[in-house]
């Protein structure tokens, strides 16, 4: 199983975003500079970011984008959830998937459990703890 592209760079921006928080607003050009990531390809991604309260735009000759709640706040399970929608790696595991096998598939049973295994290590990983392991990285 792959993370799509989307989750990877929005991923990429938001800690980025958490990182210069305290600098105030980032321009989206220097967001795709320093994450390396095509600027025309980050704005669809900033704007459903945007869309889902995550994230705030600035006008004026200063603005950019800003975190619009605390790093400790933001998870990315948020971000998937903002970029994905519901983490569901398989559509059996969907409410209405109207899967006549539903009730006996023991698969099911296994996608169920990685779907949760996979929500718990997302909403684990909070901007700022990423944040705080970048900086040990980086030195």
């Amino acid at each position: 199983m792959k993370f799509s592209t989307r989750v990877r760079y929005g991923s990429r921006a938001m800690v980025d975003l958490a990182l210069h928080r305290s600098d105030g607003p980032v321009s989206l050009q220097v967001l795709a500079d320093e994450q390396q990531i095509p600027e025309r390809y980050l704005a669809k991604i900033i704007q459903d970011l945007r869309r889902s309260g995550l994230i705030r735009s600035v006008r004026g000759a200063h603005g950019g984008y800003a975190l619009n709640r605390r790093p400790e706040e933001t998870t990315l399970l948020d971000v998937w959830e903002a970029l994905e929608g519901p983490l569901c790696p398989v559509e059996c595991l969907e409410a209405d998937s109207g899967c006549a096998m539903q009730a006996e598939c023991v698969t099911r049973d296994v996608w169920d459990r990685i779907a949760l295994a996979m929500a718990q290590v997302l909403k684990s990983a909070s901007l700022a703890g990423l944040v705080r392991r970048h900086r040990q990285k980086v030195g």
